[in-house]
């Protein structure tokens, strides 16, 4: 089995769009229009492995906030939002240092790689923990747009 996940900015309305279309075409239907949204797709994870991330995160930036996903829509169980505690932790990652200096990234993406079952290591692990902070901290603070994963194994 394998699994898609995507994690991307949206209004609510505009993300439950993006999920139908998306489920749709996991399900092999026709390619329905899929609106526009920054997104990264991470393909071998699920949202558990992004809560685990969410929770390293955390723990890197000394946050001990919740990294639990929540369910976007009752009309869909593959769109989940992600907390705002989670999305500050994913986004402090680009500019919170360790004692040294030194980017907090590398660290948490070497912790999050040797999670079992992850699909991926080093240098491609650290790529995607930027791109999903990149994500997080792109999301505006007008209440109107907000994280989410869209998460499905087929």
């Amino acid at each position: 089995m394998s699994s898609i996940t995507e994690v991307f900015i949206a209004t609510h309305e505009a993300a439950v769009r993006r999920a139908a279309a998306l489920d749709a075409s996991a399900a092999g239907s026709p390619a329905a229009d899929l609106p526009d949204a920054p997104h990264a797709r991470i393909n071998g994870i699920t949202d558990l492995e992004l809560e685990i991330l969410g929770t390293l995160a955390g723990k890197a930036v000394h946050a001990d906030e919740e990294a639990a996903l929540h369910l976007a829509d009752v009309a869909s169980d593959t769109l989940m939002v992600v907390p705002d505690s989670m999305v500050r932790s994913l986004a402090e990652l680009l500019t919170r240092t360790d004692d040294e200096g030194a980017s907090l990234i590398p660290d948490v993406a070497e912790a999050w790689a040797s999670e079992e079952d992850m699909p991926f290591s080093g240098p491609e692990a650290e790529e995607t923990v930027r791109r999903i902070a990149e994500l997080a901290a792109s999301v505006p603070e007008d209440d109107r747009q907000q994280l989410y994963v869209w998460s499905i194994s087929t």
